[in-house]
């Protein structure tokens, strides 16, 4: 089986966390974002979500010989998941007025936890093809 899409998806997952980012943030200065997730979304969270980012574009070739990296990128996509819904249950209704405010600020917030679970599958599923691959680990070159 080709595992090309799973590196593109890997650089996709990245270059989402770098450029989402900056957009969503406007350049790392909405404060709206910090305003209604003050843990997740401080420009020091924002900076950390970067981070990743890179650390996914990094790894991007060499996830089947890395098949825990993946483990490890899956499990921190289900915690944003996972705040994404806390969060939703909490404050959904009130995405309206998050539209008003910023629409972009309430497009971010609709999203973001859909992002992070397509990718978290797509890290979940390069865990499972590392692990039942034939390439061996010594052939990191």
């Amino acid at each position: 089986m080709n595992n090309g899409w799973i590196t593109k998806a890997f650089i996709a997952a990245g270059i989402i966390n770098l450029a989402g980012v900056l957009l969503f943030s406007k350049g790392l200065t909405n404060e709206l974002l910090w305003q209604w997730d003050p843990v997740l979304f401080t420009p020091f969270g924002l900076v950390l979500i970067m981070l990743w980012g890179g650390a996914y574009i990094a790894a991007s070739h060499r996830h089947l010989q890395l098949p825990w990296l993946s483990l490890v990128f899956a499990a921190e996509k289900a915690l944003y998941v996972g705040a994404w819904i806390l969060w939703m249950a909490a404050h959904g209704q009130q995405l309206s007025s998050i539209f008003e405010q910023d629409w972009l600020t309430g497009v971010f917030f609709t999203i973001y936890g859909a992002n992070d679970a397509l990718f978290m599958l797509v890290f979940l599923f390069a865990f499972y093809r590392a692990r039942h691959s034939r390439v061996k680990v010594n052939q990191m070159t």
